[in-house]
C-alpha cells in the first residue's frame, strides 16, 4: 500500500474523481442536463478541491483505493471531500484505507483529530449507515450537517467529560460518562449514556470544535424523567 501527498494536478486521479460522481453521485447534479455542462461542473469541483486542499491518496498493486480532499482548520482537518474506488476493492478495505489516509494526514501536517460532514443528497442514511458498520472508530451527530469526528479507538470505549450543567444536571459535573448506544427518535437520534450507575439520554443541540477536543450541547434526561442542560467533551486522539 502506497500513500502519496499530491503537490500538483494528477490526470488519473481526475478520471478517477469523475467515474465516481457518475456512477455514486455524492451531489446532486441531475438539473444539469446537458452531459457536457455536466462534465464540465464536476471538472470545475476537482480542480478547486485540489486548488484548495491538501490531497491525499491510497494506491495498492498500482490501483487507486482512496483519495481525500483536506482543508487545515487551526489545530485540526477538514475533510471537505472522499472517494474510494469500490470496483477494485471491498468495504472493509476502503475503510481501512481511509482510516490509513486520516492517520498519516494528521501525522504530517501535524493536526490533532478531523471532522467533516456528509454533503451528499443521494442515499444519505444508506451511506451513514455503511460507514458505521465499517467504522467504529467515529461519531456521526445529529446536527443539520451530519459531522462526523473520526477517533482513534472504539467510540464506545471513549470518555465524555461533563464540563458544563446546569441545576438539574450538576451532580455530575466534572464525571465521565460512557456511550452506551443510540435510540432512535422522531426528529433524529438519542445517545444513551453511562456514569456506571445510571443512565441517561442526550438529545443533541450543538457542536463546538475546539483545539483537540470537541464539545457537545444538549438536553440530558435520566430515568426520573428529569432533564437540564449539559455539556460534554471527549478528546477523538486521546
Amino acid at each position: 500500500m502506497k500513500i502519496t501527498h499530491l503537490k500538483g494536478y494528477d490526470k488519473k486521479l481526475e478520471i478517477e474523481f469523475y467515474n465516481f460522481f457518475i456512477s455514486s453521485k455524492p451531489y446532486d447534479l441531475d438539473h444539469i442536463r446537458s452531459p457536457h455542462l455536466r462534465r464540465q461542473k464536476i471538472e470545475t469541483l476537482f480542480a478547486t478541491y485540489c486548488k484548495t486542499s491538501e490531497v491525499y491518496t491510497v494506491e495498492e498493486d498500482s490501483k487507486l483505493k482512496v483519495a481525500a480532499f483536506l482543508l487545515k482548520s487551526g489545530d485540526y482537518l477538514d475533510l471537505t471531500f472522499i472517494f474510494g474506488v469500490s470496483k477494485n476493492f471491498g468495504s472493509l478495505k476502503l475503510m481501512a484505507a481511509t482510516r490509513n489516509i486520516l492517520d498519516y494526514a494528521m501525522l504530517t501536517l501535524g493536526k490533532n483529530y478531523v471532522k467533516s460532514q456528509i454533503r451528499r443528497k443521494y442515499k444519505v442514511q444508506s451511506y451513514k449507515k455503511w460507514i458505521e458498520r465499517y467504522d467504529k472508530k467515529l461519531i456521526i451527530f445529529n446536527d443539520d450537517d451530519n459531522t462526523v469526528v473520526w477517533c482513534n479507538r472504539d467510540i464506545m470505549t471513549i470518555k465524555f467529560k461533563v464540563v458544563g450543567a446546569n441545576k438539574t444536571t450538576a451532580h455530575l459535573m466534572g464525571k465521565d460518562l460512557l456511550l452506551r448506544g443510540t435510540k432512535k427518535i422522531k426528529h433524529g437520534l438519542l445517545r444513551e449514556f453511562s456514569d456506571g450507575e445510571d443512565t441517561y439520554l442526550l438529545d443533541e443541540k450543538g457542536i463546538d470544535f475546539l483545539s483537540k477536543a470537541v464539545i457537545i450541547y444538549g438536553h440530558l434526561s435520566d430515568n426520573k424523567q428529569n432533564v437540564g442542560n449539559i455539556s460534554l467533551e471527549f478528546i477523538p486522539n486521546k
